[in-house]
């Protein structure tokens, strides 16, 4: 259990004091969270509430960088964010949550039913990270895929001018969600990535290449190769069947896939 607290001043002294049983600690709501372990598996938590810098919005060349420590109200807040990153943080139906809540940590959290993870991996934004080893740039969908808990997040940029529709599925606007995805249509055609609860971050490649090979391609193909999909590891639990889950995210998927290329259904 921690006992200890560290007032950061900056994120390499922040760096510089992480051990494997040091925690960093935003804004609370995932450290503090009921039934999280971190508090209890750490004996230091690490405070960034006064690192210098790590709360900036800035704009440049069609790209917004934006500092870890932001909060879900500060980007709906923002004239500068763009708007389907604020669509995104209004997932998070609680304003005192959202007042608490940073980019940061949610990031770094890397929950199966993460409210901003799938639209920023739809559209490619790139990390900012601090290291024992200095700064580094990587792109979210390597993070996901090799997250480093000693690195902290400094800031996220995110392209400005693009075309991005999300969505999120769960019993209430305060309940876990199931499903929660985002489709970006870029000139290569269209990125789709998902977080599926009790599944996990998912960056969906196939369905991706079904839409650009055929953009006609009907609803019922689509749900037909996801029924069958082995790579999708779903399963039945309290958040649905394992068949409920493969159709759900086929035809929301088939959804997203039309109104970003303008053929509603």
């Amino acid at each position: 259990m921690a006992t200890q607290l560290l007032m950061a001043k900056s994120p390499e002294e922040a760096v510089n004091n992480k051990t494997a049983t040091a925690a960093f600690l935003a804004g609370g709501t995932e450290v503090n969270r009921l039934g999280s372990d971190i508090a209890v598996k750490a004996d230091m938590l690490i405070s960034l509430k006064k690192c210098s810098g790590l709360s900036d919005i800035t704009e440049a060349d069609g790209y917004i960088t934006i500092g870890s420590m932001c909060t879900f109200q500060d980007l709906i807040e923002s004239d500068t964010v763009p708007c389907y990153l604020k669509e995104a943080a209004h997932f998070m139906a609680s304003r005192t949550k959202r007042n608490m809540a940073t980019i940061g940590g949610n990031i770094a959290s890397l929950r199966s039913d993460s409210y901003l993870i799938p639209t920023l991996m739809a559209v490619g934004a790139v990390l900012e990270m601090e290291g024992n080893n200095g700064s580094c740039r990587i792109g979210i969908a390597e993070y996901v895929d090799r997250s480093e808990a000693d690195a902290l997040i400094t800031s996220v940029t995110v392209p400005k001018e693009i075309k991005v529709i999300s969505r999120r599925f769960a019993n209430t606007a305060q309940s876990h969600a199931v499903l929660t995805m985002s489709a970006a249509l870029t000139e290569e055609g269209i990125w789709l990535d998902g977080a599926v609860k009790n599944v996990g971050l998912l960056h969906f490649c196939d369905l991706e290449k079904a839409f650009r090979e055929d953009p006609d391609i009907s609803e019922e193909a689509i749900i037909e190769m996801v029924r069958v999909c082995t790579g999708l590891h779903t399963a039945d639990d309290m958040f649905g069947s394992d068949t409920y889950k493969r159709y759900l995210i086929a035809v929301t998927a088939y959804d997203l896939h039309k109104r970003l290329v303008g053929k509603e259904v």
